[in-house]
């Protein structure tokens, strides 16, 4: 099954080394781009078993790219969290 999460990145933009070293890392089924005024990595193409595995595979190979993760959104969650919010 295919889900998609984005990683927040723990820097302040997105270069063409960064976006090379990621690219090489692993993120070739992902796109960059920025969630809140924050670099960002959409990963929506991985099939995984295994959500939480997958999201602390792809925070490590941002970091073997030399580049830190702030946190993990899941567009599903936040989507469900925006509706419960909205009902009180």
């Amino acid at each position: 099954m295919k889900q998609e999460f984005h990683l927040i990145l723990g820097i302040d933009e997105i270069t063409e080394t960064v976006a090379n070293a990621l690219f090489e890392a692993g993120f070739d089924d992902a796109h960059l781009t920025k969630s809140d005024g924050r670099p960002c990595i959409v990963v929506d193409d991985r099939d995984t078993t295994d959500l939480a595995a997958t999201v602390r595979s792809a925070v490590a190979d941002a970091q073997r790219a030399g580049v830190s993760v702030a946190c993990v959104k899941l567009p599903d969650v936040e989507e469900i969290n925006e509706e419960l919010a909205s009902s009180f």
